[in-house]
């Protein structure tokens, strides 16, 4: 499978259309979050990306090096309902979805912008290229949970 980038016009604006079919009450086909949940999570994982919302370092060597090469570099895509995600991205509530959608879009154009090189939790300083690629594969990962 191959994978994205935020930082390519065409796949940035890919994933907002396809982020712009979910509503309020898409069912998840996995996981626990509801639509209003997962929009608040991956604006959480992009409010991180450029540093908008701290994160909590935990990395290892591991992380840093190998799991972050095959997160971001290859197309192997997470097991459906089996990864935890750090806590700093399940911060946000959700409030008026129009506002949710608003929030979440803004920061995927600023990420293809360029505009995220913070430390990730898990996998350390990344590069603005590095958050493009991971932050597609994110979207693309919870987009596919609801059938987008």
């Amino acid at each position: 499978m191959s994978t994205g980038t935020l930082l390519n016009d065409n796949d940035r604006e890919a994933i907002l259309a396809r982020l712009r079919r979910v509503r309020p009450d898409t069912p998840a086909r996995w996981g626990k979050l509801d639509a209003a949940g997962m929009l608040c999570h991956i604006t959480d994982q992009l409010r991180v990306a450029t540093g908008e919302l701290a994160s909590n370092p935990t990395h290892t060597f591991l992380y840093r090096t190998l799991v972050k090469w095959i997160v971001i570099q290859t197309g192997v895509q997470p097991p459906p309902g089996k990864v935890q995600t750090a806590p700093e991205m399940l911060t946000s509530r959700p409030g008026e979805w129009a506002a949710d959608m608003a929030s979440c879009e803004r920061l995927i154009v600023a990420v293809g912008a360029g505009k995220a090189s913070a430390v990730h939790p898990a996998f350390g300083p990344l590069n603005s290229s590095e958050w493009g690629k991971l932050c597609w594969k994110h979207l693309d990962h919870h987009l596919r949970q609801f059938g987008q």
